[in-house]
């Protein structure tokens, strides 16, 4: 922080670019945390998202746009109910299932394009990248999305079921909740948020790349417990993983800004990981 950098406006507009893709799988980690389970396999849904997106995708179309990023939701969604029904429909633990559905949707994207290629349309892509009042635009998708994800997990019966499911499954089921339906349809919202992520970095990048998914899923992990979230389900709130996310992202800005190499990056940020669990874990056993 003691950099001049840091406090530039620029520099403020490059943490929010940086911070949305993160924020969005952030988003769909946190609901599927409230119903006690975890997606590792967001990251994969980034890529696979993000390669279908610019696979559909005809840059020289005014509209070309269009059918791409409905296929990219389309694919993120699919790909998360798929995981929430086979945790629901087989009682497997969401850790196992979610490692194993990785491998499988990693080799669908390297299936789709085995290496990065292709473009996008050049509107779309400013798009992403515009300012509105020298405001980022991804700042007012990030705010809009926070309501839409805070409203549907804290004031729609939905929510309260997703909730009732992370604080006791039996209890839920006990009251005549389909838990198995709420569990498919809050992995479904936990891909359609991060296929959002992929479909940025699309725009934003102006190319797919099969692997650009890379360590989301459990930074997002990283953030939504920093932000408040229990791993234990049913406690936590879509503001505090914002917050989560905000500070990771500044944290691993800081580090560039100080030119730190990035596998100390990496090595910090397991760090931070291991010390936010940590603390999740005795506030739960304190509670």
């Amino acid at each position: 922080m003691s950099s001049d950098r840091f406090w530039t406006w620029r520099n403020f507009k490059s943490i929010v670019f940086a911070a949305f893709p993160l924020m969005m799988v952030a988003y769909g980690q946190t609901m599927v945390l409230l119903t006690r389970g975890i997606d590792v396999s967001l990251g994969a849904v980034v890529s696979l998202a993000n390669v279908v997106c610019v696979s559909l995708m005809k840059p020289e179309s005014q509209t070309g746009w269009v059918m791409a990023v409905l296929g990219a939701v389309a694919a993120g969604a699919a790909c998360g109910g798929l995981n929430g029904f086979i945790i629901a429909q087989f009682r497997l633990a969401p850790m196992i299932v979610t490692i194993a559905m990785t491998v499988v949707y990693s080799g669908l994207a390297l299936y789709v394009m085995p290496m990065p290629s292709g473009s996008v349309y050049s509107g779309f892509g400013n798009l992403m990248r515009k300012t509105w009042f020298n405001i980022p635009l991804a700042l007012l998708f990030i705010v809009i999305l926070m309501i839409a994800a805070r409203l549907l997990t804290n004031s729609t019966s939905f929510g309260r079921q997703l909730r009732a499911v992370g604080g006791n499954e039996e209890s839920a089921y006990s009251t005549g909740i389909n838990v198995k339906w709420v569990k498919i349809k809050t992995y479904a919202f936990s891909g359609m948020f991060a296929s959002l992520g992929g479909i940025f970095l699309a725009a934003y990048i102006n190319s797919g790349d099969p692997t650009i998914g890379g360590n989301y899923s459990l930074n997002a992990v990283a953030a939504s417990v920093i932000g408040g979230t229990s791993l234990i389900g049913a406690r936590g709130d879509i503001i505090g993983t914002v917050i989560g996310v905000f500070i990771l992202s500044m944290i691993s800005n800081m580090l560039n800004l100080n030119g730190v190499s990035s596998y100390y990056q990496f090595l910090i940020e397991g760090f931070i990981l291991i010390f936010a669990l940590a603390i999740s874990s005795v506030k739960n056993a304190s509670d």
